[in-house]
């Protein structure tokens, strides 16, 4: 489907604005550079051309103001989105400025990443560590790739990683910040661990995993990335929001467990919620085929504890550095598993 008011043009554009008024097609210009898109404006009695995202300047409509612009966006667009976005039907100009930019980021510029979810079935299992590890081996494959940290507690990942001294921008820096993210300015603010993109919580706190903000900056991430890790709250494992965004966001989860009683129940507690996704099970212990029967999952990967790695995270040591360890092998693993291979 294609979004015109009445064009019968073959040409797809990217926003096309149907209107004259200079001061409306220059505020809607400045909008549209700042997004990176094109815009192909149209004079009042021309056929609009088909484009992803078109806006018509109703300027003299009763009761509206007179930089009202009506909002339409290819509705297969939004399907290709992995959360789909909220279209008003009309905007107003300048006080949305913020809504119309975002609207542009979202839609008009393509979500090319493959976006994987990494939970831990209980606490302590080791999600945060493996998610670490398979960012570094996707971006050790030539995938430009981001880690994003999604615990709303912050102070996390950043000190896993022992980057937490590192220049960059945290999710208490994005909190402040007003309008979209672009792709490009998003992924330069980030610290950068062995070439990784890391979005992290610190000890200002992290994000709501259900919120506009994270929404918006994963999103963004994903337009400028090729692979995006997600370090999953274990919120996604109970019903609720944060269980249907990211649930529906990440075709692919990896889940981490344990063996014995408690990983056991943690495990098949898990199943049912990670029924609508592709779960690949990864256990750290002997009863992996066990444990992966009784939850029915995939076992993808046992992985044995490096008894050395939570005293070397102390003095410095990341993980990945270990490249002959389980945890690397186990990445690596998975990197083929999920097609994320060079």
């Amino acid at each position: 489907m294609r979004v015109s008011w009445g064009g019968d043009a073959e040409e797809t554009v990217q926003v096309a604005l149907r209107g004259e008024d200079p001061a409306v097609v220059g505020h809607v210009r400045r909008l549209t550079d700042l997004a990176g898109v094109g815009l192909t404006v149209v004079a009042p009695d021309q056929p609009m051309p088909h484009c992803v995202v078109a806006l018509r300047h109703v300027a003299g409509t009763y009761g509206a103001p007179a930089e009202r612009l009506e909002v339409r966006v290819d509705a297969g667009r939004l399907a290709e989105m992995p959360d789909g976005a909220a279209v008003p039907g009309a905007v107003d100009l300048p006080g949305d400025s913020g809504v119309l930019l975002d609207l542009l980021v979202a839609t008009a510029v393509r979500h090319r990443a493959r976006t994987v979810g990494v939970v831990g079935a209980h606490g302590g299992a080791g999600a945060s560590v493996l998610a670490a590890a398979l960012a570094r081996v996707s971006v050790a494959g030539g995938a430009a790739t981001a880690l994003v940290d999604l615990d709303p507690a912050g102070g996390g990942l950043d000190v896993l990683l022992g980057i937490e001294h590192d220049p960059g921008k945290r999710w208490a820096d994005l909190r402040e910040e007003q309008g979209a993210f672009l792709p490009e300015r998003l992924a330069l603010a980030l610290p950068d661990w062995h070439l990784v993109r890391v979005l992290s919580g610190d000890r200002r706190g992290g994000t709501g995993p259900v919120g506009l903000l994270a929404r918006s900056t994963v999103r963004a991430l994903g337009q400028g990335h090729d692979v995006v890790v997600l370090d999953l709250p274990r919120q996604v494992l109970a019903p609720g929001p944060a269980q249907e965004l990211w649930l529906t966001w990440c075709p692919d989860v990896v889940v981490v467990g344990r063996d014995g009683v408690r990983g056991k129940a943690a495990l098949v507690a898990a199943a049912p919620a990670l029924a609508r996704t592709r779960a690949h099970l990864v256990v750290r212990g002997d009863d992996a085929g066990e444990l992966a029967e009784a939850a029915g999952m995939t076992l993808v990967a046992r992985m044995r504890d490096e008894r050395a790695l939570p005293a070397g995270i102390e003095h410095g040591v990341a993980p990945g550095d270990q490249r002959r360890g389980h945890l690397v092998a186990t990445a690596r693993v998975l990197l083929e598993r999920l097609g994320l291979g060079a």
